[in-house]
């Protein structure tokens, strides 16, 4: 009987730092989500100001690449990993600009408004707590599985005979 109690209290400080892990990580999300939305509605607001200035036509679907034009590649990827422990992660690669991978700004033309570049860094900082976010995310659903596995086993000890 004393076994079981000392088990039992094992499994419920366990299950007890679980928990504030758990609620420290949702709490670390939401902060990630709530600067990401930040940075887009920034960088929105950044954009207009770079469509005022350089005027509708310039800064619109227009200079983006079509199908018969230029070569359009992603600068920034995301690829997902897994650690030493098998958990899964989120990794950002960046690729610098060149001659094959020109910066996307130039599209807009080569004098373009800093509010270009403001909107650009913005939503590379947006994309950064994204992919934060996801990491939590995994972290937490890993967690929030342990405390499941727990809670059974808590319920075999209590009513075992």
């Amino acid at each position: 009987m004393v076994e079981k109690a000392e088990d039992l209290d094992k499994i419920c400080d366990v299950l007890d730092r679980l928990t504030l892990d758990a609620l420290t990580m949702m709490q670390e999300e939401i902060e990630l989500k709530i600067n990401a939305e930040n940075a887009m509605i920034g960088g929105e607001m950044h954009l207009v100001k770079s469509r005022y200035i350089l005027g509708q036509n310039n800064v619109s679907a227009l200079q983006l690449p079509s199908e018969n034009g230029h070569e359009a590649s992603a600068l920034v990827k995301v690829h997902e990993t897994e650690d030493e422990f098998g958990l899964k992660q989120f990794d950002l690669e960046s690729n610098k600009p060149d001659e094959t991978r020109p910066n996307p700004i130039r599209w807009f033309g080569y004098l373009t408004p800093q509010s270009l570049s403001y909107a650009q860094n913005l939503y590379r900082q947006a994309l950064q707590w994204i992919v934060q976010a996801g990491n939590v995310q995994l972290r937490l659903t890993e967690t929030c599985a342990q405390i499941e596995i727990l809670k059974k086993l808590k319920r075999t000890v209590l009513f075992a005979k």
